[in-house]
């Protein structure tokens, strides 16, 4: 896993193939004790989602920033729990449920549009007027984040989703041919390559 600052903000690269997969990668160290946590608070999440383009960029004031909540955080990484679940086939009924029902509340809060060169038409999230431009796009991020997921579950990739296996990682990625083993060959990878090595020299 490997990650970039954005106005300060320490965003996950893009690996995944798919924006809904991309909010999977919003954690690092599925399944460990001390995961990474990308999505600390609303301001990350707004962050997160202009950076793989969910949504366009937007100028948020600093004084908005400092008292930034988790609301909207919070409630994008339970659905992020509940989509990491469904992408690898051990998603329950209630993980379905969860990003059913999300995906249902951000089409309420989205509008249909034309896709460009070719491409069949697609939801569209806006943030919606607000005093707080921070609460507005986090918000829309949310709605935005769940019908990605959606999206990413009813395509063919659903069936060619693959997590990666260093320490540490977890993140998931399309992998349609099965041939893709780590999520970044130069970084997991070669960590991976470097503790054998460790290994090979001590033992």
């Amino acid at each position: 896993m490997s990650s970039h600052l954005v106005d300060g903000v320490p965003v996950p690269d893009r690996l995944a193939g798919h924006p809904g997969l991309e909010l999977c990668n919003t954690r690092a160290g599925w399944g460990s004790a001390s995961p990474r946590e990308y999505l600390t608070d609303d301001h990350a999440l707004a962050v997160w989602a202009m950076d793989v383009e969910l949504l366009p960029p937007v100028r948020l004031e600093a004084r908005q920033l400092a008292a930034s909540g988790d609301r909207f955080a919070r409630r994008a990484r339970q659905l992020r729990e509940a989509l990491y679940a469904c992408v690898l086939g051990q998603g329950t009924t209630s993980a379905w449920d969860t990003v059913g029902r999300a995906a249902a509340r951000g089409r309420a809060h989205a509008v249909l549009r034309p896709g460009a060169d070719g491409e069949g038409a697609a939801w569209q999230v806006e943030a919606c007027a607000a005093e707080d431009a921070l609460t507005a796009v986090a918000e829309a991020s949310l709605h935005a984040a769940a019908l990605a997921a959606e999206d990413v579950l009813r395509s063919p990739l659903a069936v060619a989703v693959s997590s990666c296996p260093g320490q540490g990682c977890g993140w998931v990625f399309v992998d349609p041919r099965r041939r893709r083993r780590w999520c970044s060959m130069a970084v997991c990878g070669n960590r991976s390559k470097a503790r054998r090595h460790a290994r090979r020299r001590l033992g």
